[in-house]
C-alpha cells in the first residue's frame, strides 16, 4: 500500500470515529474514540487546476464531504467571469510579475501561451514561434538558457496560483493545519497527445512539484527577481521527495473534461470524439468509454491530436493579413473577434482556420479508425464539444464536415452529446453557463485514486490486417453472364 493510500485509510478511520492507537496488553490494537470535545477528523482538500493557455481555472473539493467549490482569486472579484486566472506574465527589469488587467491577453513586454511554450521545450522544438516572446525577453541565442527561463516562468506561475488557492482554503477552514492529518493535493491536466510523451509528462511533473513546494512563498503571484526565483527553485529541487510526488498528479485533459459525464447516469458506453477549443490549440481525442465488470469506468484512447487552431489563431491570422502583429494590434483584433465583427480580415481568418481544422479532424478520425477491428464502427462515433473558445464557425462546422468525406462510405450525421451540470458543485443558477470553461477543473477535483482509469493511444496497437473485420473484396457494379 502506498504512503498516499495509507494516508487516505488513516483519515477515513478518523472520520468513522475511531483510530488505531497503541497495542493493548494482549498485543492487539485498541481503539480511541474521536468523539471527544476539541478533536476532529483531518481535512483532505483536492485542488483541481486547469492550467490554460490564456486563463487557468481551479475547483477545490472537500474529499470527505464530497462538496466542491469554485476558486475565485481575490484580484478577480467583480469581473463577469471572476474564476478566470490570466496565464500571461510580465517580465521587466529582471522581475517576473502577473498581468493585472483581467481583459488583456497580449500585454506589452508580456509572455503569453506559456503552457504551449513548456510543451515545445519538453519536445526540444525550440524554433517554434510560440517561444519567440521568451527568446526576445531572454535576449540570448543560448537554448539552455531559453529552456531554463521558460521552465522558471511555469514554476513561478503555478506556484503563485497554487499559493493563492491554498491561502483561500485556510481562510475557508481557519483551523486547517491544526490537525496532523490535514492534507492538500493537486491534479493538473495535460492534453492526451502531449501527456503520453514521457518527456512532456516528466517536465510537467518536475515543474508542478517545484511549484507546490514554494507555493506559500509565491501566493498572489507576487513580483520576484529572477535570481531569487532561481534560488527558490534550486532549494525546491533538493526537496522533491515522495510526499511532493504523492501530492502532485498529472492527468489527461480529456479524461478530466468528461469526468462528470462518465460518472452520470446519462453516460452510455461507446466511441466518442472530444474536441476542446482553447486559446492556442484544439485538443482532440477519440476514445472508447466502457464500464468494467467491477462497475468502474474506463477510457481507452485511440488517438489524440493537438491542433494549432485555437481561438487566438483567429486574431493572429487577422493581424497577419493586416500586416501588423504587434501585441497592441493583436489585442485590438481579439476585441473585434469577441464582439463578432465581420471585417474581411476576420472572415478570411475564420475561413482559413476552418480548412486547417477540417484537415486536422480528418487526420484524427483516420488515425483512430486504424485502431478498430471493425472499421465501420467509427460510423457510430458521437461528438462532445468543450472549451471556452468553442463556437459554431469555424469550430463545430470544421469537426462535423469530415463525416461527409472520404473516410465514410456514406455521409454520417454524428450525435452531439452535452456535458451534464454537476450536482455537487457550489453553483448558482446564473453561473451554470460557466461549466463549459470549468469542466476540466471540476474533473480534476476528484482525488487521483477516484479518477477514471484510461489507456493511452500508444498502448493500443493497430490490429493486424487479418484481424480486421469484415474483409471486403472489390466487386464490379454489374456481374456479366460470362463471369457467373
Amino acid at each position: 500500500m502506498s504512503k498516499f493510500s495509507k494516508l487516505i485509510r488513516s483519515i477515513k478511520d478518523k472520520l468513522s470515529g475511531t483510530e488505531m492507537t497503541k497495542k493493548n496488553h494482549a498485543g492487539e490494537p485498541s481503539e480511541t474514540n474521536l468523539s471527544k470535545p476539541n478533536l476532529r477528523a483531518g481535512y483532505f482538500i483536492q485542488i483541481g487546476l486547469d492550467y490554460g493557455t490564456s486563463f487557468s481555472k481551479c475547483i477545490c473539493r472537500d474529499v470527505f464531504t464530497d462538496k466542491a467549490w469554485i476558486h475565485v482569486p481575490p484580484y478577480s472579484a467583480g469581473h463577469e467571469l471572476p474564476f478566470l486566472i490570466p496565464s500571461a506574465l510580465l517580465c521587466m527589469d529582471g522581475k517576473l510579475s502577473r498581468v493585472t488587467a483581467q481583459d488583456t491577453y497580449y500585454p506589452q513586454g508580456g509572455l503569453y501561451h506559456l503552457k504551449r511554450a513548456l510543451v515545445e521545450v519538453a519536445l526540444g522544438q525550440l524554433g517554434n514561434p510560440v517561444l519567440e516572446p521568451y527568446r526576445r525577453v531572454c535576449n540570448t541565442h543560448d537554448d539552455d538558457h531559453l529552456c531554463n527561463f521558460v521552465e522558471s516562468c511555469a514554476v513561478y506561475y503555478l506556484a503563485g496560483v497554487l499559493g493563492t488557492v491554498r491561502n483561500q482554503v485556510r481562510q475557508r477552514m481557519p483551523d486547517f493545519g491544526k490537525h496532523p492529518q490535514d492534507y492538500m493535493a493537486v491534479n493538473l491536466a495535460v492534453p492526451v497527445a502531449d501527456a503520453q510523451q514521457p518527456q512532456v509528462e516528466k517536465l510537467y511533473n518536475r515543474v508542478l512539484c517545484q511549484a507546490w513546494l514554494i507555493a506559500d512563498e509565491m501566493s498572489g503571484l507576487r513580483s520576484i527577481e529572477l535570481n531569487e526565483l532561481d534560488s527558490l527553485r534550486q532549494k525546491g529541487n533538493g526537496a522533491i521527495d515522495q510526499s511532493a510526488k504523492d501530492a502532485c498528479f498529472i492527468y489527461p485533459e480529456v479524461s478530466a473534461n468528461v469526468q462528470g459525464f462518465v460518472r452520470s447516469r446519462v453516460a452510455s458506453e461507446g466511441m466518442y470524439l472530444f474536441s476542446d477549443t482553447g486559446a492556442a490549440t484544439v485538443d482532440q481525442s477519440v476514445f472508447i468509454f466502457f464500464r468494467r465488470s467491477d462497475s468502474t469506468e474506463h477510457l481507452t484512447y485511440l488517438h489524440g491530436n493537438v491542433l494549432p487552431c485555437g481561438s487566438s489563431c483567429i486574431e493572429f491570422e487577422a493581424a497577419r493579413i493586416s500586416g501588423n502583429t504587434d501585441p497592441h494590434v493583436l489585442e485590438i483584433w481579439r476585441e473585434k473577434k469577441e464582439r463578432g465583427s465581420a471585417e474581411h480580415e476576420l472572415i478570411r481568418a475564420r475561413n482559413m482556420l476552418r480548412k486547417s481544422l477540417e484537415q486536422g479532424t480528418t487526420a484524427t478520425l483516420a488515425s483512430a479508425k486504424k485502431k478498430l477491428y471493425i472499421p465501420d464502427g467509427i460510423n457510430k462515433l458521437r461528438l462532445i464539444f468543450g472549451g471556452g473558445g468553442h463556437c459554431k464557425h469555424p469550430y463545430e462546422n470544421s469537426v462535423i464536415s469530415p463525416f461527409s468525406g472520404h473516410l465514410f462510405r456514406q455521409s454520417v450525421k454524428p450525435d452531439i452529446v452535452g456535458l451534464p451540470i454537476p450536482g455537487d458543485l457550489e453553483l448558482e443558477e446564473s453561473q451554470r453557463n460557466w461549466m463549459n470553461r470549468l469542466a476540466v477543473a471540476y474533473g480534476l477535483s476528484y482525488h487521483k485514486e477516484n479518477l477514471t482509469g484510461f489507456t493511452y493511444p500508444r498502448d493500443v496497437k493497430d490490429p493486424e490486417s487479418q484481424q480486421i473485420w469484415p474483409k471486403r473484396r472489390d466487386l464490379p457494379d454489374f456481374i456479366s453472364k460470362d463471369q457467373c
